[in-house]
């Protein structure tokens, strides 16, 4: 329900956007801006209340045993443990789940997401409704993988922290709003603060009525802040174009990313854990300083594949040792046998 300042301000704007039209009409430019109304809070329906996505879940994933797994380069042997190729046998149901997730996400997004606020107010519910049950799929593997003293709190957590893709795009719209409308805010406040009155001193008798009287002129300034924090804070105008920016495709993308990256937050536990020996989802800078100085023509030949294959035996999942070992040996047999198994 609208206080009695809003109505009052909004009847004073109408009085004023009347006379501004005139006066534009007299001197033929527009001179005079548009007063905009204080806006009631936008009121959204349940999220529960939008119709619900109708094709079922995918079953629920079955135990599997995998086996150590032995792959060649130039010579030089690399193997993988059992447990790695447990979760490798995984990797296809971890695509196919993320895929459907994302694509009740998409389904839910057209739904309820009309404009810019709304996608704002739906994008928690729509995000986590998909990488809740993710989450949970992933983290129930770590059970017959003999991870006995991992919390699925913290799955979520690291899950949230590392992957999120489609959260930098949520906050990066977000915080465009929040950036304004914190402009305007503190542009209203310094307004309303720029000129404090003091009791007495106005030439009323009784230093009690000039308290009373400065009180309601400092009251009056800060309904004056008000008004210029919401006259400079983010029009519909505004976050209609915003809005019509927003690559939605991509974002559905990021949102299937996010997804299937709960394999890597899977593969990241059980690293932590040794269960899978010096396998690691992560590179580090030491990584970086040796998979550059193979792509340096100059580094030994003869030295090329026993330090790639070594690179591979701890980060089987970074795209830049395929890269070089591409580079280096071409698509050979070999090469494309070990690109097939890690590709997730």
């Amino acid at each position: 329900m609208a206080s009695l300042f809003e109505k009052g301000f909004n009847k004073f704007a109408d009085i004023g956007n009347t006379l501004n039209k005139g006066a534009n009409k007299l001197v033929g430019k527009e001179i005079f801006g548009e007063i905009k109304k204080i806006e009631a809070p936008k009121e959204f329906p349940p999220y529960e209340s939008y119709p619900k996505y109708s094709e079922a879940e995918p079953e629920q994933w079955q135990p599997l045993t995998g086996t150590e797994q032995e792959f060649h380069l130039d010579g030089n042997i690399i193997r993988f443990p059992a447990n790695l190729d447990t979760c490798m046998l995984y990797a296809a149901s971890f695509r196919q789940a993320a895929k459907y997730y994302a694509d009740r996400f998409e389904f839910r997004y057209h739904q309820c997401v009309t404009e810019y606020d709304a996608l704002l107010n739906y994008f928690q519910d729509m995000y986590f409704e998909g990488l809740y049950p993710m989450v949970d799929r992933a983290y129930s593997l770590l059970l017959p993988l003999g991870i006995f003293n991992a919390n699925v709190q913290d799955f979520r957590e690291y899950q949230i922290n590392t992957y999120h893709k489609a959260v930098d795009s949520f906050t990066t719209m977000a915080a465009i709003k929040e950036a304004k409308n914190q402009a305007a805010d503190n542009l209203g406040n310094t307004v309303a603060n720029s000129i404090q009155m003091q009791g007495g001193g106005f030439g009323f008798k009784g230093a009690m009525k000039g308290v009373a009287q400065a009180e309601a002129f400092n009251i009056g300034l800060g309904l004056f802040g008000k008004y210029v924090a919401h006259q400079t804070k983010m029009s519909e105008e505004e976050k209609a174009e915003l809005f019509s920016k927003f690559k939605a495709d991509i974002f559905f993308q990021e949102v299937y990313s996010d997804y299937r990256n709960t394999f890597f937050t899977l593969i990241h536990i059980l690293s932590e854990n040794g269960a899978i020996g010096k396998v690691s989802a992560e590179t580090d800078d030491e990584f970086n300083t040796i998979i550059n100085n193979l792509k340096n023509p100059m580094f030994p030949q003869d030295k090329v594949s026993p330090a790639l294959a070594e690179l591979i035996s701890s980060y089987p999942f970074a795209a830049e040792c395929y890269e070089v070992m591409q580079q280096r040996y071409g698509e050979t047999a070999e090469v494309l046998k070990i690109m097939a198994y890690f590709t997730v």
